[in-house]
């Protein structure tokens, strides 16, 4: 038998696959457990695909975006990041995790080790999986909002560290790091001599504070700043991605993102450019509906006498259910919810050890199925 790729070959699958495979396609099910918003696409952004499907040829592209979408992705940086990357060091990416898969595969060689946040987004253990890295996780610390601790972060790094990887507004902690956290994480990278790949997927929803890009801080030219469409613009199923790539990095991130897709459809990348450059109070309408469900998930908490801390950013909400330490199975108990009350939620042992007592509730759902959905979660634990 051919050999398997052994960081993969011995990669077990996240919970959340299970647990997706459990609801997918069924109607019967109250949904919380995906960062997915319930909003349909704007209309000016899918009328930019069709018109672009009924009158130009949908042929092959370049490989790194069309230059109307790099252009009008560096403008959008600019306006809401705060940095200006010319539009030569904009890749245009299969969503934001195009973006961070193409930044590790050019980063990192089998055997280096990624810092991560613990607990952090799902998908990051397959891509280090797939490039052949090691996870490092640093901790996030809950009484504190779930800011990291730099102290132990710096205390994790080693000779073998290539990336520092954060995300802020983060998922699933809703966090927001500060200009001071962010100035000290970007003093650890140079210090260290570390690339900084920066996950801002949730950029344009923030609740408290502001959205600091740790490349407003970068002087040495080491930060990489991950962006999509996806959940601004209720683009999730079109896939559309960037990376404001350090110069240095252009030519291999385009070689890898080349390598992973050859180049979006052309419908596609005109309809990204019609959601950046188009109307923009589509996204400010959203985010301010993600605030009222928060609010309102929060209130249901405190109803019960929990005091979970409200999210600063994103759109999700952790919910502490059980304890580790007195043999909760956090992913038992999602799927019982499932099985016995018809809720879906997201196991916290899907982002890490620190939360494995926790689910996490996405707040891109109804304030019905807030209602609903946390009220019968809470029933069913005994909160």
């Amino acid at each position: 038998m051919p050999r398997i790729n052994p960081s993969l070959a011995h990669q077990l699958p996240n919970p959340m696959f299970r647990l997706a495979a459990l609801v997918h396609g069924r109607a019967d099910i109250v949904h919380l457990e995906f960062g997915e918003p319930d909003f349909p696409t704007p209309d000016h952004i899918v009328r930019a695909a069709e018109d672009s499907l009924a009158n130009e040829r949908q042929g092959y592209g370049p490989g790194n975006g069309i230059p109307a979408l790099r252009t009008a992705i560096a403008a959008r940086v600019a306006r809401v990041n705060h940095f200006a990357p010319a539009a030569e060091q904009v890749i245009v990416t299969a969503g934001g995790t195009g973006a961070l898969f193409a930044a590790l595969l050019c980063t990192c060689v089998p055997g280096d080790e990624v810092l991560v946040p613990d607990p952090a987004w799902a998908g990051y253990d397959g891509m280090l999986a797939a490039v052949g890295a090691r996870t490092v996780r640093f901790p996030l610390v809950a009484e504190t909002g779930w800011q990291p601790d730099l102290d132990a972060l710096e205390a994790a790094i080693t000779p073998r560290a290539r990336v520092l990887l954060i995300n802020s507004p983060s998922n699933p902690c809703g966090a927001v790091y500060p200009r001071e956290t962010m100035e000290r994480l970007v003093d650890v990278a140079r210090r260290h001599d570390l690339w900084l790949l920066s996950d801002e997927c949730y950029d344009e929803i923030v609740f408290e504070g502001e959205h600091v890009s740790p490349a407003t801080l970068d002087e040495t030219g080491r930060v990489i700043t991950v962006g999509t469409c996806s959940k601004a613009y209720a683009m999730t199923g079109w896939r559309v991605g960037w990376a404001a790539s350090p110069a240095a990095l252009v030519a291999p991130m385009t070689i890898a993102v080349s390598a992973q897709v050859n180049n979006l459809p052309l419908f596609i990348q005109r309809a990204a450019e019609a959601a950046l450059t188009g109307p923009q109070a589509c996204v400010s309408a959203m985010a301010a509906a993600y605030r009222e469900r928060r609010d309102l998930a929060v209130a249901l908490l405190r109803q019960r006498g929990m005091r979970e801390d409200a999210p600063a950013g994103a759109f999700y909400l952790l919910i502490r259910v059980g304890r580790a330490e007195d043999g909760f199975d956090g992913v038992a108990f999602a799927e019982a919810l499932i099985r016995e009350r018809g809720i879906a939620v997201a196991p916290g042992a899907a982002f890490g050890q620190r939360t494995s007592g926790h689910v996490r509730v996405s707040l891109a759902s109804s304030p019905e199925s807030l209602r609903l959905g946390i009220e019968g979660l809470l029933d069913f634990a005994g909160l």
